[in-house]
């Protein structure tokens, strides 16, 4: 017997914090952006060269749930202003289902927004956008 396995599907993203893991998301979209600025020549307006000017990354997710508090008892999603100015970052990481491997990985991520629906007949959903100062992997 034979087994086909040649896509990644199922795979595990969780909220890491000074090395634990705190929680997990339920889907995540991750975004890379280093806006290329063009370079052209003086007189010339066709473009050499596309040159990286500042590197975004950005997390989009829906239902960040946590072990054992919410995103604010957390930290990871702030209650006002003032615990913004805290500073707080933390790391998300994607694994490999069946074999754990590490996929990809967002250091210092820190809240930049989000939102709570609360509607009848339904669990509490928590969406949120994240930055990111870096990223490593090449997996996915």
């Amino acid at each position: 017997m034979k087994q086909n396995i040649q896509a990644r599907s199922g795979n595990r993203v969780v909220i890491t914090y000074d090395g634990n893991t705190i929680g997990a998301m339920k889907s995540v979209r991750m975004n890379d952006d280093y806006a290329p600025e063009g370079v052209s020549g003086i007189g010339d307006i066709h473009m050499i060269e596309y040159v990286p000017t500042v590197a975004r990354h950005t997390l989009t997710c829906q239902q960040v749930v946590l072990k054992k508090s919410s995103m604010r008892m957390a930290g990871i999603a702030f209650e006002n202003g003032d615990a913004a100015l805290q500073g707080l970052v933390f790391d998300v990481e994607v694994f490999d289902k069946d074999d754990g491997t590490l996929l990809k990985k967002y250091m210092g991520v820190s809240y930049a927004s989000g939102d709570v629906e609360i509607s009848a007949n339904a669990i509490v959903i928590s969406s949120g956008q994240f930055n990111a100062l870096d990223t490593a992997g090449t997996s996915i």
